[in-house]
């Protein structure tokens, strides 16, 4: 990086250098200079500068302004006054552009260029058009409206003029021209210079025909070739040949019948234009060049993720017809090619509708992403496929397209499944446990009044003793015995679970229902007639108790409990080993009365 005091010395010197000619060759009438690109060095300085270092900067830039004016100016007496006006407009331009635009893109985006031409060019030059108007007026009178005018024309489009190109070699302050030297790049440069002279030369130093037109060829085909800086070059190398047609009278601008000092205003105001018109053109096409390398580099990376990736990318058009699909689509859709097809073509036939529904309301809220979670079978296998779909919204808000993302989700899948299996199945028994028993009970509640259904509560009697004599683990065996028992009778009617401990549950609807009372008892015949064995290879029976309601009607879940509970308790106080219900279930079945038995747990 560049050291403060070396930049302020540079600057300086140009400065100088620039600031005395255009006062010496261009005070035509006595009065101001009519082209000042002072403001623009001066600006570009401090924009280049920390803000600690702006007094120093302005004390020397104001010493050489002083000199300057002294010199080839107005003499001493005013040359201080002056200089203070010129220094405080060149700092004022640039405070107006870091504070109203501290992107600080003044040559680099058409809102900078804007910034840039009603700061610089126009609220700067104006602000001190007055004072320094006053001074000027004091030294060789004359109307002070006329001063300040020619003060604001001057200095505003000088510094229009000077700036871009001097905010685009402080960009290039290392001097780093490799650009220029690449292959192919290096002839046709200086060949484009040589032809902006030649057409300059032309358009000046005749004055046969009009051609002041002729300029802005090479300007355009500088800007589309080598952009900003190769139009700033090339304004430049007009601006010197204008200059010098001007001071050698020959040419276009020699035969205009107005005032010296007006030719320069007009050749200045000329040169201008053609800045305000090459610069905006410049940009843009970087910009689009930009956006362009920008979009080749998105487009080459997503075409690396897309055939790389073990998910589906699909493009779709409005219709939901595929239009690009990645190279995992084959795999996943289980199809050569899903091109032209539907979306709905990686899913099976009777999940069609599913998918349409989706992408119907992927359309109805643009943004937002919708998912589809479908099994599939693919090579004999259930496979499980999760889509991601999000629409598109076209500038007439219509949606024009989707992007879609397919992966294979079996994994995750089977373990949530196998992690929901595990929360709702009993971990010694493998039947049901409490919480899917209690899920399947109040399912069955809310449609009891159209749906009844039978509802029992099953206890092995006496089971501690059984934990007591034979140990527990013989009691684990025995309760996956009966849960064996059970799981026999067990179908889509008949629903049965462990509830807790030696406690079970059975839910009977449909046809079940009919023979729920017959299902009881068969089911405390075959558990009193099942021989146990203990560890020492004995043999020994357990009874059970049953207590079963029928429920027809919409209630809670503690109350279907307690309708069961009853019966259930009742049989345990008949002596146990039986089946007691709330109702008369004998309307289903004759069922013969339980014999009284010997105590439950009784070694054979």
């Amino acid at each position: 990086m560049t050291h403060p005091m070396w930049r302020i010395a540079t600057y300086g010197a140009v400065f100088f250098g620039v600031t005395s000619f255009t006062i010496f060759w261009t005070r035509f009438a006595g009065g101001l200079a009519l082209v000042w690109l002072g403001s623009a060095i001066g600006a570009a300085l401090f924009l280049a500068l920390p803000r600690a270092r702006h007094p120093l900067a302005a004390a020397i830039l104001i010493a050489l302004s002083t000199l300057a004016t002294s010199l080839f100016g107005f003499g001493p007496t005013w040359a201080f006054p002056l200089a203070l006006v010129n220094i405080f407009e060149a700092w004022f331009i640039a405070w107006l552009l870091v504070r109203f635009r501290p992107e600080r893109d003044y040559v680099d985006s058409a809102a900078g260029i804007v910034s840039l031409g009603f700061f610089a060019g126009l609220i700067g030059p104006a602000t001190a058009a007055i004072p320094g108007a006053i001074i000027v007026s004091q030294i060789v009178g004359g109307n002070l409206a006329t001063h300040a005018l020619s003060w604001l024309v001057g200095h505003g489009l000088g510094t229009m003029l000077a700036m871009p190109l001097a905010l685009l070699l402080q960009s290039y302050r290392r001097l780093n021209f490799a650009p220029l030297r690449e292959a192919g790049r290096t002839l046709p440069f200086a060949g484009l210079m040589l032809l902006s002279i030649g057409i300059s030369a032309i358009a000046f130093f005749q004055s046969t025909f009009p051609s002041l037109f002729f300029p802005v060829v090479p300007l355009v085909l500088a800007s589309f070739r080598f952009g900003r800086f190769g139009a700033s070059v090339v304004v430049l190398l007009i601006s010197m040949a204008a200059a010098a047609s001007l001071g050698m009278e020959i040419g276009v601008f020699a035969e205009l019948e107005i005032p010296l000092w007006q030719k320069a205003l007009f050749v200045q105001f000329y040169l201008a234009t053609l800045l305000l018109i090459s610069l905006p053109l410049a940009v843009a096409l970087k910009q689009r060049q930009r956006f362009l390398e920008e979009l080749i580099d998105r487009e080459a990376m997503q075409r690396l993720i897309a055939d790389h990736s073990d998910d589906a990318l699909l493009h779709l058009d409005q219709h939901g017809t595929i239009r690009f699909a990645s190279p995992a689509s084959a795999r996943l859709s289980g199809r050569e090619s899903t091109d032209g097809m539907h979306l709905g073509a990686f899913f099976s036939d009777f999940d069609k509708q599913v998918v349409s529904d989706a992408l119907d309301a992927a359309a109805e809220s643009p943004g937002r992403t919708e998912i589809v979670e479908r099994s599939v079978e693919r090579d004999g296998k259930t496979r499980w496929l999760e889509a991601k779909l999000r629409a598109i919204e076209s500038s007439k808000q219509q949606t024009s397209a989707y992007v879609v993302t397919i992966r294979d989700v079996t994994d995750r899948k089977l373990e949530e499944i196998q992690a929901s299996f595990e929360a709702r199945t009993d971990a010694l028994t493998g039947l049901p446990n409490r919480r899917a028993f209690l899920d399947e009970l109040e399912g069955r509640l809310d449609v009891a009044e159209k749906q009844p259904f039978a509802f029992a509560l099953i206890d092995l009697d006496h089971f501690k003793r059984v934990n007591d004599a034979y140990g527990h683990s013989v009691g684990d065996s025995v309760l996956k015995e009966v849960a064996e028992i059970m799981r026999d009778s067990t179908n889509q009617d008949c629903f049965f679970a462990r509830l807790g401990g030696e406690e079970f549950g059975m839910i009977a609807v449909g046809p079940a229902l009919e023979s729920s009372a017959i299902i009881s008892e068969r089911l405390r015949r075959t558990i009193q007639q099942h021989a146990m064995t203990d560890v020492n290879g004995g043999s020994f029976s357990v009874t059970a108790s049953i207590g079963i309601a029928v429920i027809g009607e919409r209630c809670s879940t503690s109350m279907a409990m307690q309708a069961a509970d009853g019966p259930l308790y009742s049989a345990k106080a008949s002596g146990r080993n039986c089946v007691r219900h709330a109702q008369d279930l004998k309307r289903f079945a004759q069922i013969d009365e339980p014999p009284r038995n010997k105590p439950i747990a009784a070694a054979n």
